[in-house]
């Protein structure tokens, strides 16, 4: 078991003489272990000797002094009342020096000693098919989307703020010139100072997007503690990082399209099969798998707001030459269930042609399908 120390009480034992041997070898071992320590305790001795010279002096009665200086002085001469009166100016400031070592000296390691408020991180997650907003302490207002997780400190630093993202989030960055704004997503990461943008940085895919909606971002890439600009970026622009080749797209997109799940919409904008499957599965927690790889040459626009997953399903299936089997979830041995898994697979009866379009409406929204 470790023991913690009050050093507080202990240099005042060792000025004093109290502490046996092995306390004073624990002291002095303690002083030696870094220059930090050895300081501390040439400000603590300072203190210890200024306090007890004040100690010595509240003893001494300065009235009675003062009365006796003042007769002392009116029985010697005018010319040697002048060469007194400047002595005593002198022991007056010799111990008004004292005083004031003592006063700054306490202050000082006082200030030294005194333990900040450690900082605490703290992760928030958000499980598939759940979103969630929350607020950082700079007021920074974060909105999570499902499978994500957002670690920050209680207590940004003196010269960043600094978050961890694993996941998709939109960021409104409250701003700080003074204390630039930090999101850590591990090779590469996002440096504001206020601003809104949307990051999508999911550990499986190998990529990040960024999307700028407002203000001004600095991609970089990190290497340990350096920090590599890469590219500035301008509202209405997204920016793809590879990993793998650390190579950077950036092009302009609608950026309505990349933020608009903060409101529970889910848009496709010319978006292929695999990527509307991969968003319903995030979006649902569910597991979607492309039985047929034709399938996967189907481009969408759509818009939905608080369809059920079956009527997406479904208005997929009329817009497009699919067919889906919704298998039930299975039960594992710890209890839980595992995601609701659905297959899609190639309708052979639905005749569409390439670059046929077809429309379905329904009450709150609107679907595309085109063969690519």
């Amino acid at each position: 078991m470790k023991i913690e120390y009050d050093y507080d009480k202990l240099l005042g034992d060792y000025f004093s003489g109290k502490l046996n041997a092995d306390g004073r070898k624990h002291v002095e071992d303690w002083i030696n272990a870094s220059e930090e320590n050895r300081a501390v305790f040439l400000n603590a001795e300072k203190v210890w000797h200024a306090l007890n010279l004040l100690e010595e002096m509240k003893k001494y009665d300065a009235g009675k002094a003062l009365e006796k200086v003042h007769d002392k002085i009116g029985e010697i001469s005018h010319r040697n009342k002048k060469r007194f009166l400047f002595y005593w100016q002198r022991i007056a400031a010799v111990l008004l020096i004292p005083l004031l070592i003592a006063t700054l000296g306490i202050y000082f390691f006082r200030t030294t000693k005194t333990p900040t408020n450690p900082i605490v991180w703290q992760t928030i997650s958000t499980p598939n098919g759940v979103r969630s907003q929350i607020q950082l302490p700079d007021g920074t207002t974060v909105w999570l989307n499902s499978g994500s997780k957002l670690t920050y400190p209680s207590i940004f630093s003196a010269n960043e703020r600094t978050v961890q993202l694993a996941g998709e989030a939109y960021f409104e960055v409250a701003k700080n010139k003074q204390k630039p704004f930090y999101v850590d997503l591990g090779k590469v990461g996002i440096a504001v100072t206020g601003t809104t943008f949307n990051v999508a940085h999911y550990s499986d895919e190998k990529q990040t997007e960024v999307v700028l909606t407002s203000g001004k971002v600095k991609l970089v890439e990190q290497e340990g503690n350096k920090r590599l600009d890469i590219v500035e970026m301008k509202p209405g622009e997204k920016a793809v990082y590879e990993e793998s080749s650390r190579k950077i797209t950036l092009v302009q997109t609608d950026t309505e399209k990349h933020t608009s799940w903060i409101n529970g919409y889910l848009i496709f904008r010319d978006d292929v099969m695999t990527e509307v499957v991969k968003k319903l599965s995030r979006q649902f927690n569910v597991d979607i798998e492309i039985a047929d790889p034709e399938i996967a040459q189907y481009v969408y626009t759509a818009t939905f707001k608080d369809e059920t997953l079956e009527q997406i399903l479904f208005l997929l299936q009329k817009t497009s030459p699919i067919s889906y089997t919704i298998q039930p979830a299975k039960q594992l041995n710890n209890g839980s269930f595992e995601a609701q898994k659905i297959i899609l697979k190639k309708e052979k009866t639905h005749d569409i042609s390439n670059n046929c379009l077809l429309l379905q409406y329904s009450k709150r929204s609107m679907l595309f399908s085109r063969k690519r």
